[in-house]
């Protein structure tokens, strides 16, 4: 019966750890909500993006913008050169490492002192792990009031995969921060991811 009971508590916890892995990016958002978004027709861009290098923009600024543009567009946003709107973006990729400790298996029965029966232990297993985790943050400030209206935090683990194929990768990722601003152009009322035509 306690067999019966560990094998389910084990299968549990895979199962827990499966839907862990499967839960795809963190992302949240907040914005602000004392602005009136119905006035807000137009966007841009920030003259220097944080993903930007320091006297040149980045492959990567580009590529956000590129993917912004296509996400305001689809909300009924108009680029223009003197913007309601600017959006920002700045990104961080880290390397986190954990390290987990525990007793290593038993080597079987042994004989212990003065004949009692013990067990051989195996000492320490140690297990490191390294993930490469990226944090992609996406701010959209009133340009007039030089206040930020909306702000966009994702993080998530990094595959070599998903760095081969960067441009792809960061249209998924823009795209699931913007399916968290529910708001089209000229309108104040918040409107469902449905209502947004892609």
């Amino acid at each position: 019966m306690l067999n019966i009971r560990l094998r389910l508590a084990a299968a549990g916890a895979a199962v827990l750890l499966a839907a862990g892995c499967a839960s795809g990016p963190d992302v949240r958002a907040d914005f602000d909500p004392a602005a009136d978004f119905g006035r807000f027709r137009t966007f841009g861009f920030v003259a220097q993006a944080g993903t930007d290098m320091a006297d040149a923009r980045s492959l990567t600024t580009t590529m956000l913008q590129n993917a912004a543009t296509r996400e305001m567009q689809a909300r009924g946003y108009v680029f223009a050169e003197n913007p309601d709107l600017v959006i920002n973006f700045q990104g961080r990729l880290e390397e986190r490492v954990d390290i987990e400790s525990r007793p290593a298996p038993s080597m079987g029965p042994t004989w212990g002192y003065r004949g009692w029966p013990g067990s051989t232990w195996g000492g320490t297993e140690v297990t490191t792990r390294r993930t490469n985790v990226g944090t992609l943050v996406m701010d959209i400030v009133d340009r007039e009031k030089r206040q930020a209206v909306f702000q966009g935090t994702l993080q998530t683990n990094v595959s070599n995969e998903m760095l081969r194929n960067r441009e792809q990768t960061i249209n998924t990722l823009v795209t699931e921060i913007f399916a968290k601003f529910p708001f089209v152009a000229g309108r104040s009322e918040q409107v469902t991811p449905g209502q947004i035509k892609n």
